[in-house]
């Protein structure tokens, strides 16, 4: 699961004209509950897929799922096979290597697809890819899936809003790492997406006006009533659960209809949790983000409510 994509292209024409600038104010801020913590140096938040996770997964557990079922169909027949007081046995050296031969394939398809499938998903990977921005020094560290870290300063980022169709059509805002003012060197997204244009640009607001004015002009926008608790630990139960139906929690009657498949998907999402490590940022960037012990304004879980820090 890469949090950036590493591929130089041109810019196309549709970036240009969604351009973002940082000086150019757009509505009103609104966090969405995104924010890990937050205070006067830097501002850290979620990858965009974090409410997401756990769907790769159940994919990955459906798909096992056939040849997992060839295992045991197999053992089972030759179990009772061998439970057939008419057989003769006359052939079974052949079955028995034939048997063997099958459930070996089998085993080393699914190693590898799992293998595979942990380069590309969720599992044994980070679980979650937080995002950081400094307003001391101007620079944003995006943490990838590649065990690296992109540091960027913030001026030179070319910000822009696109709807993206597939399997998560939305509008999000991309970061873009400019190799020339017509080539695009690496991208990466923001930690909040949605099917509505005004809310996603909301969330950028609240990023944009971070860094150019402070904590005093975003800290009482809107999804900053609780800090995400990940900061340094896994998500417990509970919290993945709210995690993953937070996108919903404004359309109840949708949330009641696809609450089995979410119940499906947080079963995948579980399994990410259990198999995945908690991201810890190298010392340099650390030391770069020291924060100052008079600081009136350090935000994070533990601030929130017994049961969700």
């Amino acid at each position: 699961m890469f949090t950036t994509i590493k591929k130089e292209r041109k810019l196309k024409d549709q970036e240009r004209f969604n351009c973002l600038l940082i000086d150019k104010a757009l509505g009103t801020p609104n966090a969405y509950g995104r924010v890990i913590r937050m205070n006067s140096t830097y501002l850290e938040t979620v990858d965009y897929m974090y409410t997401k996770r756990g769907i790769l997964s159940l994919v990955g557990i459906l798909s096992f799922v056939p040849f997992l079922y060839i295992i045991v169909f197999i053992l089972f027949e030759t179990i009772s096979m061998y439970s057939d007081p008419n057989w003769d046995r006359h052939d079974e050296s052949e079955m028995l290597w034939a048997t063997l031969s099958i459930i070996v394939i089998v085993i080393l398809f699914i190693i590898g697809s799992i293998a595979f499938y942990c380069t590309i998903g969720e599992w044994f990977r980070y679980t979650h890819y937080p995002i950081r921005f400094n307003r001391k020094n101007r620079m944003v560290y995006i943490f990838r899936g590649d065990d690296t870290v992109l540091t960027i300063p913030w001026e030179e980022i070319y910000f822009t809003i696109q709807f993206t169709g597939g399997r998560y059509s939305s509008y999000t805002i991309y970061g873009l790492v400019m190799k020339d003012p017509q080539t695009v060197k690496e991208m990466f997204n923001l930690g909040y997406s949605s099917v509505i244009e005004r809310y996603c640009l909301k969330y950028w607001e609240f990023i944009r006006l971070y860094m150019e004015n402070g904590v005093p002009a975003v800290i009482k926008a809107p999804g900053l009533k609780y800090y995400l608790p990940i900061a340094d630990k896994r998500e417990t139960i509970h919290q993945g659960w709210i995690a993953l139906t937070s996108e919903y929690a404004s359309m109840p009657v949708l949330k009641t209809i696809i609450t089995p498949f979410l119940a499906l998907v947080f079963i995948g999402r579980f399994i990410h949790r259990w198999t995945s490590k908690v991201p810890v940022w190298a010392k340099d960037i650390e030391d770069e983000c020291k924060i100052k012990f008079s600081d009136p304004y350090i935000l994070d879980s533990r601030k929130n409510p017994e049961g969700y820090r």
